[in-house]
């Protein structure tokens, strides 16, 4: 769908990193968080404040309090629940992005060359132009992200474009990764 810009309430961020050139070292480390409702959609899609079908406008790395983050600004195609608009651009802030290091026991050439890639088990990285269905939470009062952000309810929250109108929900218990796929009518069911 060939959807405008109707309202642009995404958030500026303080700091900003680049993706480091392919010269830099970055180290990897793979997270896995707690989920309380880490692989039930329709529980997910329940909590969620808004659930929308999204495409990327752009993606950006920063951190709050030394956590990486990756804040995806979205533009909504379709709104499923909530109180979002198709063309609303909204700013969502995911777990994990790439963060500079900055030991004390590091060259200065070091310092602007070495970088920490952080990433939720088995998530992919989203790109500009990705379309995406997000079951999403407004950021509460006392997070250190921007007012107005949202992030989502859980990294199973964030399902992915597979063509033909399906979706794939990825779910990493320990070691294995999980694929579920679900049609757009059967998620908008489950609103």
């Amino acid at each position: 769908a060939n959807v405008g810009v109707l309202r642009d309430l995404s958030v500026n961020l303080e700091k900003n990193y680049s993706v480091p050139d392919s010269d830099c070292n970055v180290i990897e480390l793979a997270s896995t968080p707690d989920e309380l409702y880490q692989n039930d959609l329709k529980k997910l899609i329940s909590i969620s404040d808004d659930v929308t079908r999204v495409t990327v406008q752009n993606v950006a790395y920063t951190s709050y309090e030394g956590v990486a983050w990756t804040k995806l600004d979205v533009l909504i195609t379709d709104t499923l629940k909530g109180d979002l608009k198709v063309g609303d651009v909204i700013s969502v802030f995911n777990l994990g992005g790439y963060i500079p290091l900055r030991f004390k026991n590091l060259s200065a050439e070091e310092i602007k060359t070495t970088f920490l890639k952080e990433t939720i088990d088995g998530e992919k990285t989203i790109q500009k132009s990705d379309d995406l269905i997000l079951c999403l939470v407004q950021t509460p009062k006392n997070s250190p992200l921007p007012n107005g952000a949202y992030e989502r309810v859980s990294y199973t929250g964030q399902l992915y474009a597979d063509g033909d109108n399906k979706f794939v929900q990825m779910i990493t218990d320990s070691s294995e990764t999980t694929e579920k796929t679900y049609s757009y009518d059967d998620i908008k069911k489950m609103t």
